[in-house]
């Protein structure tokens, strides 16, 4: 990449790939969308200049699932920093609250997290029960170290690219949320040391493995 505009150029295309509705391939619209997510950071490119507006539109993208309520909020919490997102909590659901594509961008990552931590979660408990080994904490285990280890990988990539939330979306949800009462999620301590490995690694990957060619 040589220069800013051959970026911006770059990220709008990524962004043409990243619409599901032109797109098939679900896997292949999310990557786009984090590969043009990481090229904004990099060169300090906002959304607006990639859609030529003068203005900044808001979204909250809001993601309610039945289970695992445990891992989800924590999940969520990491998730938002490192895509330059507020959050927050409605009902059983988790909403995502920052400029338009962020908030867009950070919820498609945090259900592709969330089926990954169950896929896997639940692979490692059935394998654990058909070898007649103990199953209880095995799940819980391989979502907190999964956590860990994503929570580890985006931290360095904030660091290193410098990202942070637009001051104009944290005043607008200071605006929104002053008077709401503060709700803390905490996991189940790990239980599994074996499973909280196998998790950590898995977290640290987790992108790394799933990005696209630079």
């Amino acid at each position: 990449m040589n220069n800013r505009e051959d970026a911006l150029d770059l990220i709008r295309k990524l962004f043409n790939l990243g619409d599901k509705e032109k797109n098939n391939s679900d896997q292949e619209a999310e990557l786009a969308i984090l590969k043009a997510q990481k090229l904004m950071a990099k060169y300090d490119i906002s959304i607006e200049e990639v859609k030529e507006e003068k203005e900044p539109e808001y979204a909250h993208e809001r993601c309610e699932h039945k289970w695992n309520y445990g891992y989800r909020i924590p999940l969520a919490q990491v998730l938002a920093k490192n895509f330059r997102c507020e959050l927050y909590q409605l009902g059983n659901s988790v909403v995502f609250m920052g400029r338009k594509m962020d908030a867009a961008i950070c919820r498609q990552t945090f259900e592709f997290a969330y089926k990954y931590i169950m896929k896997r979660g639940n692979q490692e408990y059935n394998r654990r029960y058909e070898m007649g080994y103990a199953t209880r904490g095995v799940f819980n285990s391989y979502a907190q170290g999964f956590i860990i280890g994503l929570k580890k990988s985006l931290d360095e990539q904030c660091v290193a690219l410098a990202i942070v939330t637009p001051p104009d979306v944290k005043a607008k949800f200071k605006e929104m949320t002053e008077g709401w009462g503060q709700k803390t999620a905490k996991m189940k301590q790990a239980t599994d040391t074996e499973t909280l490995r196998k998790g950590i690694k898995d977290g640290e990957r987790f992108l790394q493995k799933n990005k696209l060619p630079e």
